[in-house]
């Protein structure tokens, strides 16, 4: 078992989940922007995949925030040791499988795998499957056609979802300097715009200084 269950009478936000599991939406979001020049130059040089660098960057801030890393299971809330990554990939036909992504905190094991998820991917060996059972997660896209302002996530409300999802758009530049907006959705029970604002900063901080490959 790699989660522990919450005491929830020892919490501080205790109150704050009770009063927001209770919603009918409990999610909020953020947009935001992201400095991802010194990433990109990296990827560049390495010849690396800039979105697989991306993806790494951002499943390993959110790992280190714990409250990414909680989820709603039952009444009570759990806590991963760990999360990993589930992101859409566009096909050849122009639709879309997930592929999923185990962290371990080491880029090159990371890299390696998101390279044959990929490739599996394009053979057609890999099944279309949400994974909707997973709750060690989080649920990644990116729309590289559209530099977003705003983004909304669909929610099946019937189920007790708490994954956090990320999107990423169409990277652009601004005063010599390469930007990729990002949206992030979260349940409000389990964290507020502290937390998030926490995340944003380890994964902008990882993305102006991407030692994580060498």
């Amino acid at each position: 078992m790699n989660y522990r269950q919450l005491d929830l009478n020892q919490w501080s936000r205790k109150n704050q989940f009770e009063f927001f599991k209770k919603y009918d939406n409990p999610f909020f979001n953020i947009c935001s922007s992201l400095d991802v020049t010194e990433l990109y130059k990296l990827c560049q040089q390495q010849q690396l995949s800039f979105a697989t660098a991306l993806l790494f960057a951002s499943i390993d801030a959110a790992n280190k925030v714990k409250e990414f890393r909680y989820r709603l299971k039952g009444d009570g809330v759990v806590v991963y040791d760990s999360i990993y990554a589930g992101s859409t990939i566009l096909n050849d036909d122009e639709t879309f499988n997930f592929c999923y992504f185990d962290y371990d905190g080491d880029f090159s094991h990371f890299n390696a795998n998101a390279i044959l998820q990929i490739e599996n991917n394009k053979k057609g060996v890999v099944a279309f499957d949400g994974r909707n059972q997973d709750l060690d997660i989080i649920h990644f896209s990116t729309i590289p056609w559209i530099s977003f302002t705003s983004f909304s996530n669909p929610r099946n409300f019937k189920t007790n979802d708490s994954i956090p999802k990320i999107v990423f758009g169409k990277y652009y530049e601004k005063k010599g300097r390469k930007h990729v907006p990002i949206s992030v959705e979260v349940h409000h029970a389990l964290m507020d715009g502290l937390h998030l604002g926490r995340y944003l900063e380890k994964l902008q901080n990882l993305l102006n200084y991407p030692d994580f490959i060498r």
